[in-house]
């Protein structure tokens, strides 16, 4: 058990790398953009997709490296001052009630979406579906995905301490 969390925290690891690199190059295309619609006069029909599909990648995977991290926002005001095992009780019960449902129905969505547009890239449905649509999804998909386990790696610490009484 403890080397699947160790992969999953891995691999999160690298998202938020990844998700950083990708800042590096939005920036180079609003550069590039700018340029070319600014200075010569001559817009790119690729840039706003881009940009829209690049923002996308880094939400997302800049939403597992916080997780990763434990750095979302939370209120503080009595939580800093519970013991180990109370911050654990209360993280597995709001785990429990809200993200899970709530976040499991979110991915269903979102594979519903990708599985629509996959249909669509293939079966020709009524539009005409892009490539690029099909991989905006797929990269959400998988960043949402990818927030899924760390919650759920998060999760099983939680219980642990609960059920140990120390972190590991």
């Amino acid at each position: 058990m403890l080397k699947i969390l160790h992969t999953i925290d891995a691999v999160n690891e690298r998202a938020g790398s990844i998700s950083s690199w990708l800042v590096a190059v939005l920036i180079a295309v609003i550069l590039y953009e700018v340029t070319a619609r600014y200075v010569f006069n001559a817009p790119t029909v690729w840039g706003f997709g881009i940009l829209r599909m690049l923002g996308g990648a880094i939400v997302v995977l800049g939403w597992v490296y916080a997780q990763r991290h434990n750095s979302h926002i939370r209120v503080d005001i009595f939580y800093i001052h519970l013991s180990a095992c109370r911050k654990a009780l209360i993280d597995v019960i709001g785990t429990g009630i809200f993200f899970f449902p709530l976040f499991g129905g979110l991915i269903v969505l979102a594979g519903e979406s990708m599985g629509h547009t996959w249909l669509g890239l293939v079966g020709g449905g009524p539009q005409e579906i892009s490539i690029t649509a099909l991989l905006y999804r797929i990269i959400i998909f998988t960043g949402l995905c990818l927030f899924f386990l760390q919650f759920v790696a998060q999760f099983i610490r939680d219980v642990h301490i609960l059920v140990e009484g120390r972190r590991r």
